[in-house]
């Protein structure tokens, strides 16, 4: 158990480090692209939905998760399974921490901005703002679990996968979605199926057929799809390697 609340707090607070590094760069780009837009084109250009800024942030994080702190915690003798918890802390950690900090930053930017530009969320976008701000705030929690725990799950995937496989399946799956855009916004027989397929994905979504909208349809979903990669990629990880020899511990945890 110490071992594990080790492997916790470490990731936690490097994680902390990162956290403030990401909203400090955003909080100096974002104003100095605003002033050289206005500079260019003599007027306020409008910024809307950042939290597609922190989805990204977490993506990174989930994906380097495999390439750096696994190897580094296997080579400090930590188990696979305390490895695995640290990183779903690490996950819970930075999903429910920055959540918050994006749905305060984005009520604050409504009002603030309410005289200069209608700023937009994207919880906001999709729903409305009708909606208490502790669903918004659980709803983007989820949202940046999920892309944590989808890029983690990748990556622990291409890890096991040789190299030749891994390209086929990455081709293989282009060349799907292509063919399934195609299917999507074509016409042609498949029409009925598209209709229904599109229904569905609205309810999935909340969007129900009668105008209404329930939130516990994509809460519910989000939780179990960021559960079941979480479970897939423990069954990965209980067989991972480290593929690169020459990555070294620079430092021991206890």
């Amino acid at each position: 158990m110490k071992k594990l609340l080790t492997v916790i707090r470490y990731e936690c607070e490097t994680s902390f480090q990162y956290i403030w590094v990401f909203y400090l760069a955003l909080a100096c780009i974002i104003p100095a692209v605003s002033g050289i837009i206005f500079l260019l084109a003599s007027e306020v250009g409008n910024v809307n939905c950042l939290e597609l800024n922190s989805i990204i942030f977490v993506s990174i994080v989930g994906i380097l998760q495999m390439k750096e702190d696994f190897r580094m915690l296997m080579q400090n003798g930590f188990t696979r399974t305390y490895i695995f918890l640290g990183t779903m802390a690490q996950f819970v950690f930075i999903s429910g921490l920055m959540s918050l900090v994006d749905t305060l930053l984005g009520t604050a930017l409504r009002v603030l901005l309410s005289g200069y530009c209608n700023y937009q969320t994207i919880f906001g976008s999709l729903y409305g703002y009708g909606h208490p701000a502790v669903l918004g705030w659980l709803w983007l929690f989820l949202v940046y679990l999920l892309f944590s725990s989808l890029c983690f799950f990748f990556a622990l995937a291409l890890n096991r996968m040789p190299k030749k496989v891994s390209i086929f399946i990455g081709a293989a799956a282009g060349v799907l979605l292509i063919l399934g855009a195609s299917v999507l916004f074509g016409t042609g027989p498949w029409d009925s199926f598209k209709h229904r397929f599109a229904a569905l994905a609205a309810k999935s979504f909340g969007f129900m057929a009668d105008g209404t909208i329930r939130l516990v349809y994509p809460l519910f979903l989000l939780l179990l799809y960021a559960g079941l990669l979480n479970v897939c990629s423990y069954l990965f990880i209980r067989r991972a390697e480290i593929n690169d020899p020459a990555a070294k511990s620079l430092f021991s945890l206890e």
